[in-house]
Parts: structure tokens; sequence; C-alpha cells
């Protein structure tokens, strides 16, 4: 079986470009069934590129950079959106920025960081902020139909503003981005031959060609029809071999340097024009000279008449495009192997802001359909959906907020109507639509909530509302996207009492049940406790009034059988089903048990959370302590309030049984408000996963608290 998931992966992974290989990796890693494989096939996916020449020269390491721009060395780690970074050697300076070589700590796989500097000699306060913020909601792109396509420009694994300092950026890439550039391949191998030039020019022209003719997506969520590179030059683009064909890629646009040269107004266009596309055409004939004459423009050279007549139409406007340029020159040269192919397109529902979680979700699907048709060996089951780390700070840094009123949806009396009733989560009586309005003063957002989950999705698809919060219990219709802020899950609880614990129901069951087991129960196969090696005490059963823990229930519990069939399972809400369940076994002597969703009787200690278990498998105790250990029945729940919690690793990778996401649910539609993917990034935030937190739900992952500043004397 193993074979079969091992040929799944290494199939898959190699359709795809080595950025975006690099982040369904990681993305992929952090399924524990998926780690042994995934390192098997670490050297076959990422084998060490040939002939990559490290962008570093001695000149550049003689220059003893400042120490402002070595900083980044003595970092533990850099935290980004979508993966942690070791930065390990300084490279030398490239355009507006500093290179260095790093490693992706969730892959291993080598990256690069491009740092960026923006100090007070160079700009103000006001300046560094704006344009690091606009660095951020630039410097991803894809293309806007979804695709992932090699184009031979190196895009960024992701842009990341430093919220510390607010002087300093990050741009993460490839490894491969630390290739050397034309200018160092001249330095050192000296002027190229005229049919080197001809393939040269012709693979930058196809790649101008491509940005200048497809649409691309932005993080905000903006679409743009085509983009310039505006900084062409032989820095700009990298020279590399492999198996023994040269390949050239364009770095360092317009898009992001921008914002790091204090001469340039930030924000210039980069979308086609006619002088905008004639200047890089003229930049591709001044590189097509360099290349030909070397450094020393003073030197006289002869060119092939027909290379010579390309060369100066590239320069004197008279090609109007990339492509008819390219056209030319093809006359003069055979298509190159290098052509740009199209790759596979992922049709996945679920995203992050950019193509892993679709790419690799769809990934994940047809290993989980493999997985389960052929055997058991997996022990968990895998979650469905899954989302990036956290890394930005708080919820007021979330920038490039939609102006104008938005309206969202849920289930009334459902999990996040019960979120928005809570009060005293960070600040005293401070509840979590107090604190978003605190942070971002011009966000005007108002829940309308409705009856039932159906009736959700139909507002969303309506348009009736911008998105809506809801447990994802199912596939979502194609037109519509999920992504995953929180988890919830089911809590099977029996009564608890630490002085009477000897006698309780926690004790006897040694503070477990199968899943199997508490299906029977509920079904009415189970209706004493002694059968299952428990007291002597009649079995009561209860479930949360909550109608989505209700949805749950019937799915995971009854095998999608309706409750109503059943008579003898009683519905009260969360906080009244702990009562009545304690009150039962305190006054009548009765065994009840009760379903709720844990974030509505996390903090109480009149009932106890069971571990669960799935056949075969160990039980999993959804609750630990703040020492990590797992609570159980001689644990004083009651002495012990505030020193225990969720544990985010058991819901993140569907360890417990009864786990499922809270995810935002939004329209797949760019011509409606993008006010969804917004609050995805506004609660993935490290101030919104402790509002999520304090409300009950558990955060995406392990969740620092606040750093307090010293008080100013």
């Amino acid at each position: 079986m193993k074979n079969v998931v091992e040929i799944l992966l290494r199939a898959s992974l190699r359709r795809y470009p080595l950025p975006t290989r690099i982040s369904l990796f990681s993305y992929l890693g952090r399924y524990a069934w998926l780690k042994d494989v995934l390192e098997e096939l670490r050297p076959e996916l990422f084998p060490v590129p040939p002939k990559v020449r490290e962008i570093a020269t001695t000149e550049t390491i003689a220059a003893k950079p400042s120490a402002t721009i070595l900083g980044i060395l003595d970092r533990s780690e850099i935290y980004g959106r979508f993966g942690r970074y070791k930065v390990e050697t300084y490279l030398g300076q490239r355009g507006n920025g500093h290179l260095f070589g790093a490693i992706d700590l969730a892959s291993k796989r080598p990256v690069t960081v491009k740092e960026f500097l923006l100090t007070p000699d160079r700009f103000t306060k006001t300046e560094a902020l704006q344009r690091q913020s606009a660095f951020q909601q630039l410097a991803g792109f894809q293309l806007a139909d979804g695709r992932s396509q090699d184009f031979r420009v190196m895009q960024p694994i992701e842009a990341i503003a430093d919220s510390e300092t607010q002087e300093l950026c990050f741009l993460i890439t490839d490894k491969q981005d630390q290739s050397p550039s034309l200018r160092q391949y001249l330095k050192e191998q000296g002027v190229l031959s005229s049919s080197q030039v001809r393939e040269v020019l012709s693979q930058i022209l196809q790649t101008l060609d491509f940005l200048h003719q497809q649409k691309f997506s932005f993080s905000t969520g903006a679409i743009q029809n085509g983009l310039v590179h505006g900084n062409l030059s032989l820095d700009s683009v990298l020279w590399t071999e492999h198996q023994s064909q040269v390949f050239v890629y364009l770095c360092d646009l317009r898009l992001w340097e921008q914002y790091f040269d204090p001469a340039a107004l930030p924000g210039r266009s980069t979308q086609p024009t006619p002088d905008l596309l004639q200047h890089d055409l003229d930049a591709v004939g001044d590189i097509g000279i360099s290349l030909l004459q070397g450094l020393d423009r003073d030197a006289t050279i002869e060119i092939e008449p027909h290379l010579a007549q390309v060369l100066e139409s590239l320069q004197t406007v008279k090609f109007d495009s990339a492509e008819t340029a390219r056209r030319q020159l093809l006359k003069l040269v055979p298509p190159s192997p290098a052509e740009i192919a199209p790759l596979p397109v992922s049709t996945t529902q679920s995203q992050p802001s950019r193509t892993l979680p679709l790419l690799g979700l769809s990934l994940l699907a047809l290993l989980i359909g493999a997985w389960a048709l052929l055997s058991q060996w997996r022990s968990t089951e895998v979650r469905s959906i899954s989302s990036p780390p956290v890394s930005t700070c708080c919820l007021a840094e979330v920038s490039a907020i939609p102006t104008g009123s938005f309206t969202y949806t849920g289930v009334k009396n459902g999990t996040w109507w019960f979120v928005l009733q809570q009060r005293n989560l960070v600040q005293r009586e401070q509840g979590f639509t107090e604190a978003l309005a605190l942070a971002q003063p011009k966000l005007q957002l108002e829940f309308v909530p409705v009856a039932t989950l159906d009736q959700v999705l139909a507002q969303v698809r309506s348009a009736a509302v911008d998105f809506a919060v809801l447990p994802l219990l199912e596939d979502l219709p194609k037109d519509m996207m999920a992504e995953t802020i929180a988890y919830d899950g089911l809590a099977a609880v029996v009564a608890f009492s630490y002085a009477e614990r000897q006698k309780g129901l926690p004790t006897a069951l040694k503070g477990k049940l199968s899943l199997n087991q508490v299906r029977q129960l509920y079904e009415g196969r189970i209706d004493q406790w002694q059968a299952i090696n428990g007291p002597e005490l009649e079995v009561r059963l209860y479930v949360s009034s909550n109608p989505e823990a209700i949805a749950v229930f019937e799915q995971k519990i009854l095998d999608s059988r309706k409750l109503q069939t059943f008579a003898s399972i009683q519905q009260k809400s969360s906080i009244n089903l702990s009562r009545q369940v304690i009150r039962d076994f305190e006054d009548k002597d009765i065994g009840s048990i009760g379903i709720a969703p844990l974030s509505e009787i996390l903090g109480q200690c009149s009932v106890y959370p069971l571990a669960l278990s799935l056949a075969g498998q160990a039980a999993i105790q959804p609750i630990i302590l703040s020492n990590g250990q797992a609570i159980d029945p001689e644990t004083d729940l009651c002495n012990r309030k505030g020193a225990y919690t969720a544990d985010p690793d058991r819901f993140q990778v569907g360890n417990y049984p009864l786990s499922y996401p809270i995810s935002v649910i939004y329209p797949r539609d760019n011509r409606r408000s993008a006010m969804g993917k917004k609050f995805v990034e506004l609660m993935r935030t490290m101030e919104g996963q402790r509002l999520l937190k304090a409300a009950g739900l558990v955060p995406l992952g392990q969740v620092k608290p606040p750093i307090l500043k010293p008080t100013q004397r």
C-alpha cells in the first residue's frame, strides 16, 4: 500500500514547477501518515540543481555589508504565512535588495531570501509602512484562471513584511534565484556567440509575451490584464543550465522592486501600455548587444546582419509586441526545447490566498481515495481542509480591507452565533465584534443569521451576503470556496464529580469510549453501562440543540440518519445539557451521556469529556493541561480551571474522531466582493486566533500570548 501512495505522490508532485512543488511538499508534510513517504521522495523531487553558480562573488563578499543588512543571519527564524525560514549565508546584492541562502524548515528545501531595507535615512516612517503594505499585497501574483505554469519568471513563494522593525521586507523565492545573472555570466565566461544570443533572446521574448498577454490575480483579489517586467537588464535575467540545456529566468520585477527605490514614486503602473511594452522590448535589445559585445561598451563588434536588424528593431519601436519580435527572431533560429509548456490545472474547491491549498487538496483527495480503497493502513481520519500557518501579528496590520458595508451569515444558535455571544475575550466586557471594530474601525460588518445550513449556502450563492462562517461537513458546490479559520469538535460528556470520582463514569470507563460504543449507546443497543464494563447505572441520552452540532452528530454518529427517528435522545442547549447530566447522576443515580460542541462546554467542570477512539486505534483525549499532558479522570477540573485547553495538534491533523473545521465560505467569483478572503486573513492573524481561542474554538496552531510592552515612564 505504501508503494501505491509513493507512486501517486511522485507522479503528482513532479507535474508542478519547483516553487509550487516546494509549497505542496511543505503543505502535505503536516500529515503524519505521509511524512515517511515524503522523506523517501525528497531526493528525487528536489535533486541538487546542476551547474548553478552561487551569486556571491569575491567583490560582494569583500564589500562587508553593514550590520543592519546582516542582522537577518542572527535571527532564529523568519515567520511567513506559508512557512518558516532559517537564513544561513549572505550571497550579495542584486537590484534593490540583498540575497541570502536559506532553508524552508518544513520541507528542508533550500530557498532564497531577498532582504529589502526601508531605513530611516531613505524613507520616512509613514513611507516605510505604506511600502511594506503595498509589497505584501503585490509581490505575490498568479494566473487569474488558477493554472500552475512555469513561465520562467522567479515568482515569489511569499512576501513578508517585518512588523517588528517596520524597516525590513523579505521576498522568498526558489534556490534557483541564486543563479548567476547575465552580467555575472559575462564577467566569468565572456561574450556569447550569435546562436547563443538568439536562444537567450528568444526565451526572454517568449516570457515577456506571456507576461504581457495573460491575466494575473493578486493577493488583494484584484485582476490585471497583463504585466510588464519594467526592470529588465543584465542583472534581472538569470542564467541556468540543466542537462546541458540553457534556460534564462527573469527576476526582480518592477512589481515589487519599485517599493524599495527612494527615487521612484511607489505604485507605478505595471499594466502593459505601448510605452511600457516598448520599454521592455528596448531592454531586450540592450541585453542582446551586451551579450555580443561584453561589458566594454566601447568595444567594436560585427553582428550578423539579420540579428542586427532584429536588435535595431527592438530599440526603434518597430515591433508592436514581444510575440512579433520573437517571430522575427525565430526566422533565424529553430524553436528551442525550452518552450513554455502548459501544466495541469487544479480544480480543487478549497484554497488560501495562493494556489497551494487548491493543489494540495486535489492531491490529498487522490491519495485519500486510493488509501481508502486499498487498505486500512492509515491510522487517522485526514482532514479535508487545512490552512496556512498563522504569521501576521495583529488585526490592525491587515491592509487593503474593501470599503463599504458588508454582511455575512451563519446558522442561528450555531457555533459562530455562540462565538459572537461571548464576552471578556481578551479585555473585560469586550466581545468578538467589539475587538474587530477596535482594530479595523473602518470595517462595517454585520452578522445576519439564518435557520439552516442549506439556507446559509443559498444566501452566499444569491449574493444576499458576502460570505458565511460554519462547519464544513461536505464538499461545496463548484462555485464556492472554503478556508479554515479554526476547529471545533463534538465532545461525549458524562457527569464528573472529583469528590465522587471513584463511583463515577469517567473512572469506571477509564476516561474513554470507542466511537462505535457511542454509536451503540445512541442507537439504543446499549441501555446499561454494565454492558461496556461500566457501573450499574441506567443510560440516558442527550444531544446539544445547536443545529450544526446536530448535523455533525447525524453524520458522524448516526451514520446520516435523522435525529427525529430516535425518540430517546433529548435535545438541550449545551449549558443546560451539562447541568442535566450532573443532576441525573447526583439526584437520580442515572448515568447520562451528552454530545455537545467542545467550544460550548470547555471551561466548566460538571461534565467530563471522554477520550474517543476509532476501531483498532488509541483513544484521543482532546483536552490537555498547560504542560501538554492529556487530562484523565484523576484530574481535578474544577481546581484547574484555566489550566487546560483543547489541543490544536489533535484537531489540525484530524486525530480526534469528532473534530471538524470552522470555515469561511465565499463565492468563487472575482466579480463579487473580496470581503470573505479578507475575513480569513483577519482571522488567521495571531490576534484573530487568540480571539477565536478565547471564544472557545480550537486555533489553527499553538497561539502565543500577546507581548505586553513595558509602561512608558
